[in-house]
């Protein structure tokens, strides 16, 4: 019972983050957003532990793709784009960059 709890809690954090970054890239307008993996991770957290980073979950990458795509952005991770001063500059924790997909109207 206690880990069915723990689930559904789990479960309704990650819809709460979802909501907040399909916000987020609506209000954005623009057709390039990045987003911090600690915010994304929680959004589509991984069954599996985070090794490397035990503070954040592990990315399900597999899932941000799929809701990305219906959402119409394309995304990938992208270290490049974390300033070298910034704590989120890890390369197991990389900063996603969101591009718009071409309309197919």
């Amino acid at each position: 019972m206690h880990a069915t709890h723990e689930n559904g809690t789990r479960q309704r954090e990650a819809l709460a983050w979802q909501s907040a970054l399909d916000q987020a890239l609506a209000a954005h307008g623009g057709e390039a957003a990045l987003a911090y993996y600690p915010h994304v991770a929680n959004a589509f957290p991984s069954s599996a532990p985070n090794p490397y980073a035990p503070e954040f979950p592990l990315l399900d990458l597999r899932k941000l793709k799929s809701w990305a795509t219906h959402r119409g952005w394309h995304v990938r991770p992208a270290p490049e784009r974390a300033p070298d001063n910034s704590p989120h500059n890890n390369r197991y924790r990389p900063p996603l960059h969101f591009s718009r997909r071409p309309s197919s109207h």
